[in-house]
């Protein structure tokens, strides 16, 4: 039974069934082959059961959230977001920060939208972080939440310097502020979140990876309120947790707002980007890939002998050359495991449909001057087209044949005697 009343459109991004192996309970994927825990071989038929999500709107909130919006297009999300909340989402595509309860910085520090650096679209924004303890930020309030996730994208030009250093990235408040650092622990920087744990103590942990600079990072911090002593604060970064802190007392307000920083607090200073933004009531997850790569490549079996590059979109199998096209396709053809057949396009189209067996005239034998010509009946038909041909002569088309006879008329211009059936065409 559907927990909530949702249009058609709505139901049919979802699955209709799940998959559990039978012998040891483990859900599958319906595009594998066997069980991954048992191996037991997969039977579409007696595996399938009804989807999890269907037992309450929190499940299928959170299905929503972390399995099926990441699989959708932009257009799909927000069609699914209308009835899952969403309460916040912002990518800076306005170019300005309207969408936003209110920006700060404290000079020097800046913050701004700006189109240079940015992970999607056109559009992200940059904060300064100039060293000293300068704040800048942006926020935003919602309506109170007991259970909130705010993603970001980031990317950062500087690391904390020296031990203990750190500079602070974000920020979600339920009373007081849990936050998302970069710390240096005794020279290793790595990620950290921070709070403070029944009204004074503060507590933090700290991730075992480490982030490098000018690399775009999806972090996702996840705040629980709780009731007494079980709050919870959960980082994914990269759809990875790797970090959390549970057990908390975050008092008995809920979250109301969320902040992206950019604040040094020792160490250099470091230029902050921060875009496509959501703040919601469940998972969000990374973006949704592109379902094409760009590709290259010029030994492929169809084009070997051409010599020439072909570039089209390909997915991620496509990422080694020379293989062969036998690949799982992408949602668009919702079935994977098949063999994408394939005719070249436009540019090849002419070189793939018509081919002229004509001899060439003796003198276009030598294939590398360039000279344009429409053909003639020596060539036949071929409609009003008009083709080029490469072809090189040498001293007065003395090449590979006999020199005609040649003479000057009463204009003083060169005439060149060739028999009949063959016409001469062009320059």
């Amino acid at each position: 039974m559907i927990p909530v009343k949702l249009p058609k459109e709505v139901l049919s991004l979802f699955p209709m069934w799940e998959y559990r192996c039978p012998c040891c309970s483990t859900y599958v994927e319906s595009n594998k082959s066997f069980c991954p825990n048992c191996k037991t071989p997969f039977d579409e038929k007696r595996w399938r059961v009804p989807p999890r999500f269907l037992k309450s709107h929190d499940a299928m909130s959170e299905y929503a959230h972390k399995v099926l919006a990441p699989k959708l297009t932009p257009k799909q999300r927000e069609l699914l977001f209308q009835y899952f909340t969403e309460l916040f989402s912002d990518g800076f595509e306005s170019g300005d920060f309207s969408a936003w309860t209110s920006t700060s910085a404290e000079s020097p520090s800046t913050i701004e939208v700006q189109s240079t650096i940015k992970y999607s679209g056109t559009y992200a924004c940059k904060i300064y972080a100039a060293a000293g303890w300068h704040p800048a930020s942006a926020k935003i309030t919602f309506t109170e939440q007991a259970t909130v996730y705010f993603r970001d994208y980031l990317q950062f030009d500087h690391l904390p310097d020296d031990a203990g250093d750190w500079l602070q990235l974000l920020m979600i408040t339920c009373y007081y502020g849990q936050q998302v650092r970069l710390y240096n622990d005794a020279g290793t920087v790595k990620w950290q979140i921070v709070c403070k744990n029944d009204n004074a103590e503060i507590s933090n942990a700290l991730s075992s990876s480490s982030p490098s600079v000018d690399t775009w990072y999806c972090v996702e911090i996840k705040g629980y309120k709780g009731t007494g002593a079980d709050g919870e604060l959960r980082l994914y970064v990269d759809s990875v947790d790797v970090c959390s802190l549970t057990g908390l007392n975050l008092d008995n307000t809920g979250f109301t707002e969320a902040r992206i920083y950019g604040t040094v607090y020792a160490g250099g200073s470091t230029n902050v980007y921060h875009d496509c933004v959501v703040v919601a009531d469940a998972y969000i997850g990374p973006e949704a890939e592109g379902e094409t790569y760009t590709k290259t490549w010029t030994t492929d079996a169809l084009f070997k002998k051409l010599g020439i590059p072909k570039t089209l979109g390909v997915d991620a199998t496509f990422q080694k050359q020379d293989i062969q096209e036998t690949f799982g396709i992408d949602a668009e053809f919702l079935k994977r495991h098949i063999v994408k057949s394939f005719t070249v396009d436009a540019r090849f189209g002419a070189l793939m449909t018509q081919t002229i067996s004509k001899q060439i005239d003796v003198l276009l034998k030598k294939l590398d001057l360039t000279k344009n010509f429409g053909l003639d009946v020596y060539f036949g038909s071929v409609e009003a087209e008009t083709y080029s041909k490469t072809f090189g002569v040498s001293v007065i088309f003395a090449y590979k044949v006999r020199l005609p006879e040649l003479w000057l008329d009463e204009n003083g211009k060169i005439v060149l005697n060739i028999s009949k059936p063959y016409t001469w065409v062009g320059s």
